[in-house]
């Protein structure tokens, strides 16, 4: 009997069709709806978006574009205001001798905080850094982070 694909491809289409008798492996797994990082707490969301602006330019002179701003805006759901207020306050941060790199292990209570005492940068970050950062990078990096290089 020789092969024919029509035969093979019909009885493709006609499973394909058919209603299984159980559900798919994919209606299993979990599904939010949503990005999980935009229906974080608003804290959290300020924090990384505070990161994020601080190295795209948020803690230079010449300051953010206005792409990324909108883009830090429209990722974190953070508002106009609050967007004012991160960028004052990695200015003063970064006129208190901080660096970009600072941000990453530091939440945005932390920054304030900073800038509220006037706390100028220590020349050792160290005793700053969580254990959780701590655990998470090798000798060098962290070196490289108390130094204040991205790494």
């Amino acid at each position: 009997m020789p092969y024919t694909a029509a035969a093979d491809i019909a009885a493709t289409i006609d499973a394909m069709r058919a209603t299984p008798n159980k559900p798919s492996l994919a209606a299993t797994f979990p599904t939010h709806g949503r990005h999980w990082g935009r229906t974080s707490p608003l804290p959290i969301r300020i924090t990384r978006a505070t990161r994020r602006l601080a190295h795209v330019g948020g803690m230079v002179p010449e300051g953010c574009s206005q792409k990324d701003m909108e883009r830090v805006r429209c990722n974190h759901r953070i508002s106009v205001d609050a967007l004012k207020e991160i960028l004052g306050t990695l200015w003063s941060f970064r006129l208190l001798g901080w660096l970009p790199s600072d941000t990453i292990y530091l939440d945005y209570e932390q920054i304030t905080e900073t800038v509220t005492a006037g706390t100028q940068r220590p020349k050792d970050t160290q005793d700053l850094m969580p254990d959780w950062f701590t655990r998470r990078y090798s000798v060098d990096e962290l070196k490289a982070f108390r130094d204040g290089k991205s790494v």
